[in-house]
């Protein structure tokens, strides 16, 4: 085995009931290709609706439901948000984009991952097949969604572990059949990298006929927010869409708390406040899952990435031993110093992280080397390293009455 590093995720402690680039996303998609400007299973990189309009992408026929989508995600984001991008022909459907090749052992999402050098936090889908399309319906969504999925995953997985590059995917809910009572239970499963969005900002039976969702919109609104704020955050405003729809209701019409209550993401409303928000942010695991919400999904993979940066540093260096062939407390401390220092100023400093503000030594972070290991015989040092994550108000209880002594 090459001499290397291992980050493991600890997870199960929260009880539950380098400078990186935090919000630069791609985007696998549908399309069709434009002569002399956009080819398919290639690379882009895009910051705006000029560089769009470069690539001779148009509201069309052929490309409506990826101009669409890159339009959604800078009216929310911003110009200068940077995307990277990837067409892929329609007869191709998002399970096809994460399957392993046969030959090479690759998916064709990570070639774009691959060519952005580790750059990428997460991967949105945008399908649009070849019309008429007859979707298969199972538990209330396309058949390929579930499959999509379950191959995500693994890939985010794996492309964590082995290339240090943590990501999450968010697919569409496409073909969604309006029954939210037939869907799969997103809380019952352990994908705690990939999400899935419901909703679109036209109906699904205009022409040309969508049936995907505008997750634009979301990687919009996570594209322009730090790591630990919720996309559906009220205090950061309604979202720059006008309209919202669960198939061909609108959204205040429909019981998107069902949606929510099975894992989903999508569109809400709040009373006597206009405009549409972001419902939550759930991944698809469980409810005891330290990872199961997008925050602290990108949260803890900046975690993962700053101390990549640091403790990469240290492969193959050497150092002092005890007498017993345990590390040198010197050395320890230094490492330990330096990733606590990295972590705190990179985010605990900018309010990414949790801190004691009563403890002036608090910086939300703890790194620790195990001490006891005979590192003369192993070659092996482990070190354990916890941040302290942001709490967050997802339901606020306000007791009202009368009190004729107030001022007593």
């Amino acid at each position: 085995m090459l001499p290397g590093l291992d980050i493991k995720f600890d997870n199960g402690n929260i009880d539950t009931v380098v400078s990186t680039a935090d919000g630069v996303f791609g985007l696998l998609a549908s399309a069709v290709a434009v002569v002399d400007k956009f080819e398919l299973g290639k690379e882009y990189t895009v910051k705006g609706m000029a560089d769009v309009a470069a690539l001779g992408i148009l509201p069309d026929v052929d490309n409506y439901q990826l101009y669409k989508w890159l339009k959604e995600f800078y009216e929310e984001a911003g110009d200068g948000a940077e995307l990277w991008l990837m067409g892929f022909p329609k007869a191709n459907k998002p399970s096809d984009w994460f399957t392993a090749d046969v030959v090479t052992g690759k998916a064709p999402a990570e070639k774009l991952l691959d060519v952005s050098n580790g750059r990428l936090n997460a991967l949105f889908t945008c399908y649009n097949p070849v019309a008429p399309f007859v979707p298969v319906v199972v538990a209330g969504l396309d058949d390929d969604v579930a499959l999509a999925q379950q191959k995500a995953q693994l890939l985010a997985v794996n492309y964590t572990k082995n290339k240090y590059t943590p990501l999450f995917v968010i697919l569409e809910g496409f073909a969604f059949d309006g029954d939210a009572i037939g869907l799969t239970d997103l809380l019952l499963g352990e994908d705690n990298r990939v999400g899935i969005f419901i909703g679109d900002t036209e109906k699904s039976s205009v022409d040309p006929v969508t049936l995907g969702a505008a997750s634009g919109v979301l990687a919009g609104r996570l594209a322009m927010i730090p790591v630990q704020e919720n996309p559906g955050a009220v205090k950061r405003g309604a979202l720059a869409t006008l309209t919202a729809f669960i198939v061909d209701e609108k959204v205040e019409l429909y019981d998107v708390e069902a949606l929510h209550n099975k894992g989903y993401i999508t569109f809400r409303t709040h009373e006597r406040k206009a405009g549409y928000y972001i419902s939550d942010d759930p991944l698809a695991t469980s409810i005891d899952d330290d990872y199961r919400q997008i925050t602290r999904r990108r949260v803890i993979d900046k975690a993962y990435r700053v101390a990549h940066n640091i403790a990469s540093e240290e492969i193959l260096a050497d150092f002092d031993l005890n007498n017993d062939g345990t590390i040198s407390p010197f050395y320890a401390k230094t490492i330990e110093g330096n990733i606590e220092r990295a972590i705190f100023n990179q985010m605990t400093s900018t309010g990414e992280l949790s801190r004691d503000q009563s403890n002036k030594d608090d910086k939300g972070v703890i790194a620790k080397f195990n001490t006891t290991l005979n590192v003369a015989t192993t070659n092996r040092i482990e070190l354990s390293l916890k941040v302290r994550p942001k709490g967050y108000a997802r339901w606020f209880d306000v007791l009202l009455g009368y009190d004729v002594s107030l001022n007593n």
